[in-house]
């Protein structure tokens, strides 16, 4: 089986804009360069092909949806053996990225996929899943709810844990970072239950967990994107953050992301929803491929 790294992703459209304003770093943020963004966006995009990613992109259909970019709410790929993926789709808290998912349940099913709803709840997608040494990790306490939770976790086959995170860790993307290839879990216990600590020592032990702090997470500690032996993490990240992952052997890739991550508070993990899948069972249409989305930014100059 030839296996896809697959990454979902939606660039910012020309006009884009805060509309939500619905975490620590844009409630207060000043208004944001659209062009600049567009770069960023296609910066990080080109760096996960060049390490052997494949980017499918959606462009946002209307101006107000103004939340696509941060694609990793737009859904969760499910992998399932000698059939087509599965497409879970979201159930977002925020009013104006409810619709978003009307836009990618269409996407899903030209490459393939087959889309199901959860059907009840707040449930978040790929920003509140994770995946480590073959367990899933669903989160909820953020925005994602229990039920919603609950809901979504009959799709994942295998076993599941449920962590429980809090503010400022709106998704569980926010409290655990994931290294597989240097067998790491990092970790935020300033924003997750004690119960959920626990269970994660438990299961992984304590030596694989990389402890680090609120304060660290709130530059984005635990968000950037690990690709093979690379992070591509943004350029906030802490200096002390990048020492302990290069000392682990990984290579911290700084993406400057002034308009998407300074502002918008999403960074290059947010900016995903990934999956590993069979390549034999997508289509990629030849529009939704980085090359042509590329091409449109470009133009820009």
């Amino acid at each position: 089986m030839a296996t896809m790294d697959l990454f979902l992703m939606s660039p910012p459209g020309r006009a884009w804009a805060l509309r939500g304003r619905s975490n620590f770093r844009s409630r207060e943020a000043p208004p944001v360069d659209a062009r600049q963004a567009r770069r960023e966006w296609l910066a990080l995009a080109r760096d996960i092909e060049a390490r052997g990613g494949t980017v499918v992109a959606l462009p946002s259909p209307s101006e107000l949806l103004t939340g696509m970019p941060y694609a990793a709410e737009c859904g969760q790929v499910v992998a399932r053996p000698g059939a087509a993926p599965l497409f879970v789709l979201p159930r977002m808290m925020s009013a104006h990225r409810q619709t978003e998912r009307e836009h990618w349940a269409p996407l899903a099913h030209s490459l393939g996929m087959e889309v199901v709803d959860p059907g009840v709840g707040i449930w978040e997608a790929h920003g509140d899943v994770a995946t480590f040494d073959g367990v899933t990790l669903l989160f909820w306490g953020g925005r994602t709810t229990l039920d919603g939770l609950d809901a979504a976790a009959r799709y994942f086959p295998g076993e599941v844990l449920r962590i429980q995170v809090r503010e400022p860790a709106f998704h569980g993307n926010m409290a655990v970072l994931p290294l597989p290839a240097v067998d790491r879990l990092m970790v935020c216990p300033d924003v997750m239950t004690p119960q959920s600590h626990a269970l994660l020592r438990e299961r992984f032990g304590e030596h694989r967990l990389l402890l680090v702090t609120e304060a660290e997470i709130r530059r984005y500690a635990t968000n950037g994107l690990p690709v093979g032996r690379d992070v591509l993490a943004p350029s906030v990240v802490p200096d002390s953050v990048r020492e302990r992952l290069e000392a682990l052997g990984l290579r911290v890739v700084s993406h400057p992301m002034r308009e998407l991550c300074e502002k918008g508070g999403g960074s290059s993990r947010c900016l995903v929803s990934r999956a590993e899948v069979d390549a034999a069972t997508l289509h990629i249409p030849a529009a939704f491929r980085l090359s042509a989305i590329a091409r449109d930014i470009d133009a820009d100059g």
